[in-house]
């Protein structure tokens, strides 16, 4: 833990800007009418800043003003005189100012200080749906085996380590979580029972409200409301948890999401699908050419993803149900169904940090995101685990 006080920097800021149309002279605001905050001082705990300041004595005084690097960040409204800046940039110098605000529209002078974090990009970490590895699905155990092996750094976490404290974003850019399991109900309370525990789940909302960032796939994209990150009518609402069958086909992901309509949106040059295997419209019939995931042979029937026809989920329609859905949500979706030329579903969402939410949330909910083909090898493996690497890489701070 480190911890370092800072007194405040001069940095007048006067919060007006005139236009004249004669040479006359203007006077400044008076600084004893409005006068400005005091004693600004900055603590500091690994990535948190917390502000705290003496309010002057002033008629019409509403609060202060905080920028961040000049822009800004947060209005505080009197009496408080301290303010929690979480989760500041790395290796890279921070200063937050602070002006009185007052009821004429007067921002005073201001004082800054500067806050510096410096530390190297953490490692990922896996956070296993149960502690004891034999009770995981042979998805979840493909998905665990591959991550051990190509992270030499990263960390396999239990919910038990979830639940005793001390996951950070300090520690731990990014958690992925993946459940994939036959037979298992809807809803995020049917997930394995150690996994949404009270304090499994509130260790993991703090560490996206502190800006950690989560990769959910399958089953697990439905944590992203159990989190709190959205209502639980806007959880995953398309979903299968059967066995499957036999099938001759290609499953994919299509990037471009309603490209039949007036308004598509074109994500295929996004990061999470740098390098990956394109299957052409001639190779599946479909209307796009989209992302190979899983070729013929059993697939297991395990979509956990969005219908955003669904009236249940409050979104506007207007001018399309995905861009309802991504303004209720502050979300981008970046993949539906492969054959999918409408607004329908989504099945890759990126959850934007918002509100008290300052971390990131990937989920990706497609059938064919399938970790291990039953009873074939899988002949597009390759791009189901680069879309994963790309995707941590996505997140990686």
């Amino acid at each position: 833990m480190k911890t370092s006080i800072f007194k405040m920097m001069a940095l007048a800021v006067t919060g007006f800007a005139f236009a004249a149309c004669s040479d006359v002279d203007i006077p400044s605001p008076d600084t004893q009418a409005y006068p400005s905050v005091s004693n600004l001082t900055m603590t500091q705990e690994g990535r948190n800043v917390t502000l705290a300041w003496t309010l002057p004595q002033a008629e019409n005084l509403l609060g202060v003003r905080i920028d961040k690097n000049g822009t800004l960040l947060a209005n505080v409204d009197a009496p408080a005189t301290s303010y929690v800046a979480r989760h500041i940039d790395k290796n890279t110098d921070v200063f937050f100012t602070v002006k009185t605000r007052y009821a004429d529209g007067v921002q005073a002078e201001g004082q800054t200080v500067m806050a510096r974090y410096d530390g190297d990009v953490t490692p990922p970490a896996m956070l296993l749906p149960q502690a004891d590895e034999s009770t995981l699905d042979d998805d979840e155990k493909a998905a665990l085996d591959w991550f051990r092996a190509n992270y030499a750094d990263g960390v396999v976490l239990t919910p038990a380590d979830m639940a005793a404290g001390g996951v950070t974003p300090d520690k731990y850019g990014e958690i992925w979580v993946q459940v994939d399991r036959v037979g298992i109900a809807q809803g995020w309370q049917s997930l394995p029972a150690e996994l949404v525990a009270p304090e499994v789940i509130a260790a993991l909302a703090d560490y996206v409200k502190n800006g950690g960032n989560l990769l959910l796939t399958k089953h697990a994209t439905q944590l992203v409301a159990a989190i709190g990150r959205v209502s639980e009518n806007r959880a995953p609402n398309l979903f299968g948890s059967g066995e499957g069958g036999v099938g001759t086909d290609i499953w994919t992901a299509n990037a471009i999401i309603g490209s039949s309509q007036t308004e598509p949106y074109d994500h295929t040059g996004h990061q999470i699908y740098a390098g990956m295997e394109v299957a052409t419209s001639e190779q599946t019939g479909f209307g796009d050419d989209t992302y190979g995931m899983e070729g013929p042979g059993f697939r297991e029937d395990h979509n956990c993803m969005w219908d955003l026809n669904v009236a249940a989920l409050e979104i506007s329609t207007t001018p399309n149900v995905v861009k309802g859905f991504e303004e209720a949500t502050n979300s981008t979706v970046l993949a539906t169904w492969g054959h999918v030329l409408d607004y329908c579903c989504a099945g890759i969402v990126d959850f934007n940090p918002d509100g008290d939410y300052l971390g990131r949330v990937l989920a990706i909910g497609l059938n064919a995101y399938e970790w291990r083909q039953n009873d074939t090898e899988n002949v597009y493996q390759d791009n189901i685990e680069l879309l994963t690497k790309n995707c941590l890489d996505y997140l990686k701070q």
